[in-house]
């Protein structure tokens, strides 16, 4: 089971904004402690997420329990009436530890699942993992094309071996990032449906480090998506920015005013 995120929540706010933070990554609208106005009075909804398919509206509501309990079958009965009333299409009760008898009997052959802060990762990682690829893809700007096959973009027009020295060592500190980001191109994926299987992390980096290609630390340990993609796009920000400066292309451009293809 690939994990999203490898943080362990240990207050029941973190639990709640991490599931938040996955619905919104994942494409919903998701929103934490939203009263709702119920038929019996208002009720207050830890995470209350929507979308929208093909103009049909759907709303899933969420129950964080980051108790070191299991979860007892009086929860599951009171949120099946808030579930009933909100009209919610599904709900979660998320547990940190798991629940009792009576509450996976209580939630039986209901629109509730039952589901640790894993599961319901494993839930949702397809559709986040999806998202995210695209979102990468937008964030990183013009940073996979100086690791594509055609060549280092401006490298042509240097004057010197100095010049051509320093681009040099500024593409090879970011190696790693552009190597790494290859395996997760959305373009790839459409094109090549067996790459679309998920690369288990920590990152395989065997073969990157017998060619001597230097990678930072941290994002060799790293064993949750979303610290993983996140410490990759920032190298790539990073790196994007760094070899602007040494593209006698855009050296001399400001940032706002770089072209999207270098």
């Amino acid at each position: 089971m690939s994990l999203i995120t490898s943080r362990i929540p240990d207050q029941w706010g973190e639990l709640e904004d991490l599931v938040t933070a996955i619905l919104k990554e994942a494409g919903l609208q998701a929103r934490r402690g939203v009263s709702l106005t119920l038929p019996r009075g208002s009720v207050d909804v830890d995470v209350l997420a929507e979308e929208t398919h093909d103009g049909i509206s759907h709303r899933i509501l969420c129950e964080c329990k980051n108790w070191r309990a299991n979860v007892p079958r009086e929860v599951v009965h009171a949120f099946r009436t808030v579930i009933l009333e909100a009209g919610a299409n599904r709900g979660y009760v998320i547990s940190r530890v798991g629940f009792q008898p009576g509450a996976l009997e209580a939630a039986r052959s209901t629109n509730i699942e039952l589901v640790t802060f894993a599961e319901f990762q494993d839930i949702y990682f397809p559709k986040w993992y999806n998202k995210r690829l695209w979102d990468i893809e937008n964030e990183i700007g013009n940073f996979n094309v100086y690791y594509e096959p055609l060549g280092k973009p401006g490298y042509g027009r240097l004057g010197s071996d100095a010049e051509r020295a320093a681009y040099d060592t500024v593409w090879n500190h970011y190696l790693f990032a552009g190597l790494m980001l290859m395996r997760y191109s959305p373009y790839g994926r459409m094109i090549q449906p067996d790459r679309a299987d998920v690369p288990a992390l920590p990152f395989d980096i065997t073969k990157l480090e017998e060619h001597g290609i230097e990678i930072p630390q941290d994002i060799k340990v790293a064993s949750g998506y979303r610290e993983f993609f996140a410490m990759l796009t920032g190298y790539s920000r990073e790196g994007l920015r760094m070899l602007r400066t040494v593209n006698p292309i855009t050296r001399d451009v400001p940032p706002d005013q770089v072209e999207r293809d270098d």
